[in-house]
C-alpha cells in the first residue's frame, strides 16, 4: 500500500492538472457575462478566442488570449490578449491585480476614434504605443510612449478636418501625483505645441499655444481671434480643463 499511495496521488494531481488545461474557453466567457458577450468561442481557458466580443451594445472585435498560470499562484492575472477589427487592431499583455490595478505592456493599436464613442460626432485614427501603462479604477497613474490622432475631423455639426497630433509621455514621468504628456501637431491646418496633464482625481488640463498656417480653412483661422492677442510668432495661448 505504500508503494501504491505515491502513484494514486500523482495520478490525481495528473487529472487534476489536465481537467484545468483543458477548461472550455466558453466557461470564462460565460463569467463575463451580461457585462461582455461574446459568439464564435474556441479553444480552452488558457488559449482561447471569440470571433465576436461586444460590451454592453459596443463591437469591440474579435479577440483571442493566452492566459499565463505562474502568476495566478501570486494573485494576478496575466494573459497575452490581441484584439482584431476590420478597421483596426490592439494588442498588450495585460496584468491584472485584485486591488483594481491593470498594467498594459507593450500595448500598440490603431484604431477609429468613433470605436471609443468620442463625443461630438468627432471622428480620426488613434495609433498607441505605450511600452507601460497602468490604470487604477479606470483611471492611468502611470504611462510611457505615445499616442497620435491622425485626420482629427469634427464636430460632426460643422466638420472640419483639423490634422494629426501626437502626445508623448516620457517614462517616469508620473511626478507630483499627475501625468504630463508632450503634445504637438504632426500636419495640417494648425499649428500647436503643449502639454497635457492626467491628475489623480480624474481632472485634465489641456493647453499651449496654438497658430493657423498659411493655407488653414479662414473659418478656422477667424475662430482663432477668440483665444486672445498672438505673440510674435502669431501663437495664440488656449487651455481646455474637465474631469472625466
Amino acid at each position: 500500500m505504500k508503494k501504491i499511495w505515491p502513484l494514486a496521488v500523482l495520478g490525481i494531481v495528473a487529472y487534476i492538472v489536465f481537467a484545468l488545461a483543458t477548461l472550455p474557453a466558453k466557461l470564462l466567457v460565460s463569467r463575463l457575462a451580461p457585462l461582455i458577450t461574446a459568439d464564435g468561442v474556441q479553444g480552452t481557458v488558457w488559449d482561447g478566442q471569440a470571433q465576436v466580443v461586444q460590451q454592453g451594445t459596443v463591437w469591440l472585435g474579435s479577440v483571442a488570449w493566452k492566459l499565463r498560470a505562474l502568476p495566478l499562484f501570486m494573485g494576478r492575472l496575466r494573459a497575452d490578449v490581441k484584439v482584431t477589427r476590420s478597421d483596426g487592431f490592439a494588442q498588450a499583455t495585460i496584468d491584472a491585480r485584485f486591488s483594481g490595478n491593470v498594467t498594459f505592456g507593450n500595448l500598440t493599436a490603431s484604431l477609429p476614434l468613433a470605436s471609443m464613442s468620442a463625443p461630438g460626432g468627432w471622428v480620426g485614427t488613434i495609433n498607441a504605443k505605450l511600452p507601460h501603462l497602468s490604470v487604477h479604477n479606470g483611471w492611468p497613474n502611470q504611462v510611457e510612449g505615445t499616442i497620435e490622432i491622425t485626420n482629427l475631423t469634427g464636430p460632426v455639426n460643422r466638420p472640419s478636418n483639423l490634422g494629426s497630433y501626437k502626445v508623448t509621455f516620457p517614462p517616469g514621468g508620473s511626478g507630483g501625483g499627475e501625468l504630463v504628456g508632450a503634445l504637438a501637431d504632426l500636419g495640417g491646418p494648425l499649428e500647436i505645441a503643449g502639454n497635457i496633464r492626467l491628475k489623480g482625481d480624474r481632472s485634465y488640463v489641456l493647453e499651449g499655444v496654438v497658430a493657423a498656417r498659411p493655407d488653414a480653412p479662414k473659418n478656422l483661422s477667424d475662430s482663432l481671434q477668440y483665444l486672445g492677442a498672438p505673440d510674435a510668432k502669431g501663437r495664440r495661448p488656449f487651455s481646455i480643463a474637465g474631469t472625466m
